[in-house]
């Protein structure tokens, strides 16, 4: 067939297309070249061209990775390993700065092994003397040392 024979008797500008009782808001595609409605696709996928999108579902990379992210602004925003690792160090070298906990606290420390091992104040009070006062709860090891300096006694 020729194109000009198609377009005068198949497609007449202004001609209704028969569809066959089938609407194209009603299509559900299961192949790559069918045609589609806005909404159908408004819902399955997100836009690049930056208007608002959310999605609904998991975003499954299979072992692929997310690249080019931009520096966070916000909280919410994804953040790159080399950002994360520029603003808190867990490579085992000294952290810069504070951590501000909102009145949280530190969970699961072990019983200290080297003298800058974190400690609980439990722990402290359960196996130190104060230096400020207080009352031993047991007996008091010297290891073969001598006491020095202690003043007078003044009860028994």
């Amino acid at each position: 067939m020729r194109k000009k024979y198609v377009d005068e008797n198949f497609f007449r500008r202004g001609a209704p297309i028969d569809m066959g009782q089938k609407s194209i808001r009603n299509i559900n595609p299961t192949h790559e070249d069918k045609i589609v409605p806005k909404p159908w696709i408004e819902t399955r996928f997100l836009s690049r061209d930056g208007t608002t999108s959310t999605m609904t579902g998991d975003l499954i990379m299979d072992g692929h990775f997310i690249t080019y992210l931009k520096t966070p602004e916000h909280d919410h925003h994804a953040t790159t390993k080399g950002y994360a690792d520029m603003k808190l160090s867990l490579h085992g070298e000294d952290m810069q700065g504070s951590i501000g906990m909102s009145g949280n606290i530190i969970l699961h420390l072990g019983v200290p092994e080297q003298g800058k091992d974190a400690i609980w104040l439990r722990f402290v009070n359960e196996y130190f003397l104060r230096c400020d006062g207080g009352w031993m709860q047991g007996n008091l090891s010297m290891g073969g040392h001598r006491m020095t300096g202690m003043a007078n006694p003044q009860r028994d």
